[in-house]
């Protein structure tokens, strides 16, 4: 039932085109979560056969050689043996330019991919047909001082403009420019400031927050940096109500201290509307989901990631998601780079989807037909409807 309907896939940092000339397994496996793992290889037999043996168990590598397999049909596991034989066969698929989202389109099944180019925010990748940007804000973030740059090495200054010298020209400047990508097709608003700092967004006062513009660089402190971004995020979460732009936060991993999800619970209690989209469920912190989603109606869960990150975490998380929230709220992203990972994310998730609604539909918790209508909602309608997709 799941392959035959159409996907919406949430969040994604699928390449731009130029990415996939002369693409060999090599270039995809370096651009994949395997390579998160730290294990490299290079062309001899011994490191690909060191390499592969450090990560086949991985979940990761698991549901990529699983796409690979089908893909571009072959069943043996990966190997040194067949690994240049898989390679050409992959450089020769892509003397199709397109072919990239070929498989997005016609394998996947994605009518539409919500798109997060961090380095070049609110880009459709020239292919407006599939892609709807988001856009990222983490510069923002960093325009206490000139220079200072995001963890993906963005400088509001460089990619914007001169930054406004007052905090109330900053934040317009800021809501110019939300508005400004708004009206060029972007339609969400992306936050992954876990990855700098924690999430714990405390209210704090204008002038506090504006205190930071005034030091010199060198006393700026800490305390400082964290009340002009606290209230920088604040202001975020109002322009995004105004703008009825959904709010993408990364929650979980990232710098891992304050970064789970529970620690925006005063954020999301001042903002009711503004909707806080909270991806990655927080892993590996996947009950306070479930106790924030349970708690404010302006919550909406996002499995993306988790699915390959860990299937046995996310199929535990999925049936609290079922048993605690409303049948609207659940959405799923790929949250790739490539189109063949994207297929391993995707085949992921419909064995984590399938293996929870056969569990509900042998426990008697609904029947075969609840479970494809909660199919329907959570890989296409939800997100239908909750980012106002046509």
């Amino acid at each position: 039932y799941m392959k035959s309907k159409p996907v919406i896939s949430t969040h994604s940092h699928h390449l731009d085109d130029s990415s996939f000339q002369g693409f060999t397994l090599d270039n995809l496996l370096r651009q994949t979560y395997v390579n998160w793992c730290g294990v490299t290889f290079d062309n001899t037999s011994k490191s690909k056969d060191n390499y592969l043996d450090k990560v086949r168990y991985k979940s990761y590598f698991v549901w990529l050689q699983k796409s690979l397999q089908e893909l571009y049909s072959f069943d043996e596991p990966l190997s040194s043996d067949n690994w240049d034989k898989i390679s050409k066969r992959i450089e020769a698929s892509y003397q199709n330019p397109n072919f990239h989202v070929k498989i997005l389109k016609q394998k996947c099944r994605y009518e539409k991919v919500i798109l997060d180019t961090y380095w070049n925010s609110g880009s459709h990748n020239g292919h407006p047909d599939i892609f709807s940007p988001a856009f990222r804000v983490d510069p923002f973030f960093h325009g206490y001082a000139p220079g200072v740059k995001d963890h993906d090495g963005n400088d509001p200054a460089k990619l914007y403009g001169s930054l406004p010298e007052n905090l109330t020209d900053y934040i317009m400047w800021i809501r110019e420019i939300i508005l400004r990508k708004k009206q060029e097709g972007c339609i969400a608003i992306k936050s992954a400031v876990a990855y700098d700092r924690g999430l714990d967004f405390k209210a704090v006062t204008k002038e506090r927050a504006e205190r930071v513009l005034r030091l010199e660089d060198d006393k700026k402190t800490k305390e400082d940096i964290k009340a002009f971004q606290n209230y920088l995020f604040q202001c975020i979460c109002e322009i995004a109500a105004e703008f009825n732009l959904p709010l993408q936060c990364h929650t979980g991993m990232g710098q891992l201290t304050d970064t789970r999800a529970i620690a925006m619970k005063e954020v999301i209690e001042r903002n009711p509307k503004t909707k806080f989209i909270l991806f990655h469920c927080s892993y590996p912190w996947t009950g306070d989901i479930s106790a924030l989603l349970h708690a404010y109606p302006n919550v909406y869960p996002d499995l993306c990631w988790l699915p390959i990150l860990s299937p046995t975490m996310a199929k535990r998380t999925l049936h609290e998601l079922i048993e605690v929230g409303t049948s609207d709220k659940v959405c799923w992203g790929c949250d790739t780079w490539t189109s063949e990972e994207s297929y391993g994310a995707l085949l992921a998730f419909r064995f984590v989807l399938a293996e929870v609604l056969v569990e509900k539909i042998n426990d008697g918790y609904f029947s075969l037909s609840d479970a494809k209508d909660i199919i329907d909602r959570i890989m296409y309608s939800n997100a239908v409807s909750l980012y106002g997709l046509k």
